[in-house]
C-alpha cells in the first residue's frame, strides 16, 4: 500500500474558501452625492439651494441634481452623464411619472440627443407608453409638463451633456413622493435624428428609477434598489455552492479515490463537499428565484433557464448518493457513465452562469470578475497538475515503464517504491527483475 498523507480536513478547506471569498463585500453602491464639480456648476446655473442631488454610479454614472421653490412649485433640474465618446450617436433622457412606482411607462420624459459626431445637439419632450416597451417606434409627443428654459448642452469641463430645464409641477405630482426616472442610450433612429433606439437591457438600465422627497432632499429607492444586496447574497452564495465546493467534490473523487493519492476517507469528504455545495448554492437559487418574482417590469430568461438547469441536474447528482444500483447491477456502469457526464457538465455550466450573472449585474468591470476568475484558475490549475500526474502513472502501469526506473536501483528498493494496489493484487511492474 501507498503511504499518503492525507489532504488537510473538511473544516481547513471550507475556511479557507470563506476567507478568499470573503472580498466579496456587502457594500451599497446604488448612489452617492454629487461630484463637487457638477455640484459647482449647478450652481452656477441658478440652481442656488440645491433641494436634492445625487450620482448614480450604478445607473449608468448620471447626476441629478433639483431645486424647488415649494411655493409656486416650481422645479429648476439639472441631469448630466458622460455619453460614450467613441459612439458616433447618444442620448440622456431624464423624466417623472405621475402613477404609483417609479418606472418607465408613463413617464413624461425630457430627452437630449447627441447626433452624428457632435454635429448638433437635439432636444424634445416625449411621453413614454406601454407600446415603447413593446419596441414600437419613439418619437417626440406632447407632455402634459409645464416646461420653460428646456436645453440640452455639453459642459466640456466635467465632459458632461447636461439637461437643464424649469418644471411647474401640477398637483398630482406628490412633492414627498415623486417618482423620477432617468436612462442613457446610444443608438438613434433616422426619423429627423429624434427617433430613439432601445437603450441597454442590464440591471444599470432597469434600475434607472427612484422615488424621491422633494422636502426632505432624501431618496428611497425601489423596491428593486432595496434588493441590491440581496443580488450580492445571490450571487456569493451561488460561487461558493456551484462555484467552488462542488468543484473541489470533484477534484477529491477524481484524484483520491485510487491513484495518484490513494486515499481511503476520499468518499466521505466527496459526499460532504457535494452535500454542503448543493444547499449553498441551492439556497443561492432560491434567492435568485426570490429576485426574478419580485422584479415584475423586467428578467433575464437565459440566466434563469440555466440556474434551473443547475438545480434540476445537481438534485438527479445528490439522489444518486441515496439511489444507486448495487455492485453487481448491470446498470452500475450506465450509471456512472451518466454521473460522470452531467457532473463535469454542470462545472461548465455553473461557471458560464456565474459569470452572466456577475455581467447582468453590471460588476465586470469590478473586483467580482478577477475574483471569480482566480477562483476558476485555481481550481483549474490543482486539478490540470492532478490530470498529468494520473495520466502519466497510468501510462507507467500500462507499459511496464516502472521497469526502466527499477534496473537503476537495486531490486529491493524498487519493489518498495512501487508496492501494491489497494485491492492486493500485484501489478506486473512489482515482479522482481533478475540481473
Amino acid at each position: 500500500m501507498i503511504e499518503t498523507s492525507p489532504p488537510p480536513s473538511f473544516s481547513m478547506v471550507l475556511l479557507v474558501i470563506l476567507s478568499f471569498l470573503s472580498i466579496f463585500s456587502f457594500t451599497n453602491t446604488h448612489a452617492h452625492h454629487c461630484s463637487n464639480d457638477f455640484l459647482s456648476e449647478a450652481k452656477n446655473r441658478n440652481l442656488i439651494n440645491i433641494t436634492f442631488s445625487k450620482r448614480y454610479m450604478e445607473s449608468n454614472g448620471v447626476e441629478v441634481a433639483m431645486y424647488l421653490h415649494e411655493n409656486t412649485r416650481k422645479l429648476d433640474i439639472m441631469v448630466g452623464a458622460k455619453l460614450k465618446e467613441e459612439e458616433e450617436t447618444g442620448w440622456l433622457a431624464w423624466g417623472l411619472n405621475p402613477g404609483p412606482e417609479a418606472r418607465m411607462v408613463g413617464t413624461q420624459a425630457l430627452i437630449g440627443i447627441k447626433t452624428k459626431n457632435d454635429e448638433k445637439l437635439l432636444k424634445d419632450t416625449y411621453s413614454i407608453t406601454s407600446y415603447t416597451k413593446l419596441g414600437c417606434q419613439l418619437l417626440p409627443s406632447p407632455i402634459d409638463l409645464n416646461i420653460s428654459n428646456f436645453n440640452f448642452i455639453y459642459i466640456s469641463k466635467l465632459k458632461y451633456h447636461v439637461i437643464l430645464a424649469t418644471i411647474i409641477l401640477p398637483m398630482k405630482y406628490d412633492l414627498s413622493r415623486l417618482n423620477q426616472v432617468w436612462q442613457v442610450g446610444i443608438n438613434i433612429g433616422a426619423v429627423g435624428n429624434k427617433e430613439l433606439k432601445m437603450h441597454g437591457k442590464g440591471l444599470m438600465n432597469y434600475d434607472s428609477s427612484e422615488t424621491i422627497n422633494l422636502r426632505t432632499g432624501k431618496g428611497r429607492g425601489n423596491r428593486v434598489h432595496e434588493s441590491s444586496k440581496t443580488r450580492q447574497v445571490h450571487g456569493i452564495l451561488n460561487i461558493i455552492g456551484w462555484g467552488t465546493v462542488l468543484p473541489i467534490g470533484v477534484i477529491i473523487a477524481r484524484n483520491f479515490r485510487e491513484f495518484p493519492l490513494p486515499w481511503l476517507g476520499w468518499k466521505k469528504y466527496h459526499i460532504s463537499c457535494q452535500t454542503i455545495g448543493y444547499l449553498v448554492g441551492t439556497t443561492g437559487w432560491a434567492v435568485g428565484i426570490w429576485l426574478g418574482k419580485a422584479s415584475k417590469y423586467y428578467s433575464f430568461p437565459k440566466h434563469g433557464t440555466y440556474g434551473l438547469f443547475i438545480f434540476a441536474f445537481a438534485t438527479i447528482q445528490m439522489l444518486f448518493f441515496k439511489f444507486k444500483p448495487g455492485d453487481r447491477d448491470e446498470f452500475r456502469m450506465y450509471r456512472n457513465m451518466f454521473h460522470h457526464v452531467v457532473g463535469y457538465s454542470l462545472l461548465i455550466v455553473s461557471c458560464i452562469n456565474i459569470l452572466k450573472g456577475i455581467q447582468i449585474m453590471h460588476l465586470d468591470y469590478t473586483y467580482w470578475k478577477p475574483a471569480y476568475l482566480g477562483i476558476v484558475s485555481c481550481l483549474a490549475f490543482i486539478f490540470l497538475v492532478f490530470e498529468i500526474v494520473s495520466w502519466f502513472k497510468f501510462v507507467c502501469d500500462k507499459f511496464g515503464f516502472w521497469i526502466l526506473c527499477a534496473k537503476c536501483i537495486p531490486n529491493e528498493e524498487a519493489n518498495e517504491k512501487k508496492g501494491s494496489r489497494e485491492d492486493g493484487r500485484v501489478q506486473p511492474s512489482d515482479t522482481p527483475i533478475n540481473n
